[in-house]
């Protein structure tokens, strides 16, 4: 279990308390038409009559570079206003994982929870304790679709619905008057985030004839799983289906298929792969000419929380919904895009 709020304690850095913090923030939340421009996250101490404020943050899934940069925010924004950042490695990426993780940080005497969920629905019980236990949880999901609004304060979310429509657009532009036959890398398959992408990109692809997907194949968020999936698809392939594109439910997902092109010796200038976050090693791909593009799905959300934790802490009503924006990376943009990319 990782304690922040120790200014001793090392500091987990990915942007600090300066300028690109305070822009992101800015950014994020006059996207939702919730704050004037004129706006700036205080940095002043969260305490509570003297305590030290506790904000549990439960997620499962560690192994990529966004939920990694995800956890570094929440790090670097507790240690930003001296709050108390509760967090437990996952030990497994299953959801009673998970169940057993939200129990332990109420147990720990957690003020405020943060909870990413793998699967929203095996979690009702535990956010049921957590109101009893009067813990207000703040949700990063989309919709907090078949969950009790008394259960939670506040939805932090990407569009992914309209991720997804940018990638299938994406592939549009660069198809116009042509066939692509595309393969779709899919996230885990119960995932919110993997149906929700598949559905925005499917429902914009409906407007272009010319562009159908032919295979289908899981990924699960994960580059090795990712590139075998590619493999698999490369082979299937041979002698009856060309295949054009590549749209991945994330940029790992992204990546993998690219490893599989090179492995089977193909040429990557025969493939638009397009995909989900914008890390930095897609926006090496889209500079090497490997890589048609990527929308930017910034994992940097820990200042957002803590704002929220702020309202509540002032007794005002936390903002119930907060979207994410986002934004295209390709050759046009990828070199002045890359600083900002993780």
């Amino acid at each position: 279990m990782v304690a922040v709020g120790d200014r001793g304690k090392r500091n987990w850095r990915v942007f600090g308390q300066g300028a690109l913090a305070v822009l992101l923030l800015l950014a994020v939340l006059a996207a939702c038409g919730r704050f004037s421009s004129q706006t700036v996250p205080p940095q002043d101490p969260l305490l509570q009559e003297g305590h030290v404020i506790r904000m549990g943050f439960s997620q499962v899934e560690t192994d990529n570079p966004w939920r990694t940069a995800q956890l570094n925010s929440f790090r670097d924004a507790a240690l930003a206003v001296d709050l108390e950042l509760l967090y437990h490695e996952p030990e497994e990426y299953t959801v009673e994982w998970q169940i057993n993780d939200i129990y332990q940080l109420i147990a720990e005497g957690a003020d405020y929870l943060v909870i990413a969920p793998k699967e929203l629905a095996p979690l009702l019980e535990c956010l049921k304790a957590a109101k009893e236990a009067q813990v207000p949880v703040i949700l990063i999901h989309q919709t907090g679709e078949g969950v009790p609004r008394e259960y939670y304060t506040s939805l932090i979310f990407a569009d992914y619905v309209k991720e997804g429509e940018l990638c299938a657009r994406m592939l549009a532009e660069a198809y116009q008057g042509k066939t692509c036959n595309i393969v779709e890398i899919r996230g885990f398959a119960n995932s919110p985030m993997a149906k929700a992408r598949s559905l925005g990109f499917r429902k914009e692809l409906s407007q272009y004839p010319n562009l159908n997907v032919v295979y289908t194949e899981n990924g699960n968020f994960n580059r090795v799983t990712a590139q075998k999936a590619m493999e698999n698809v490369l082979i299937k392939s041979q002698g009856s289906v060309s295949i054009n594109a590549v749209f991945a439910h994330s940029d790992e997902d992204g990546l993998g298929a690219l490893h599989a092109i090179k492995a089977a010796g193909r040429d990557p200038d025969e493939f638009s792969i397009v995909s989900i976050n914008g890390i930095q090693d897609v926006c090496k791909a889209i500079i090497a000419d490997e890589y048609l593009g990527t929308v930017e799905s910034n994992p940097r959300w820990g200042p957002i929380a803590v704002t929220l934790i702020r309202q509540m802490e002032r007794n005002a009503t936390p903002f119930p919904n907060v979207v994410i924006p986002y934004r295209i990376i390709n050759k046009e943009n990828v070199l002045e895009r890359f600083s900002s990319a993780y």
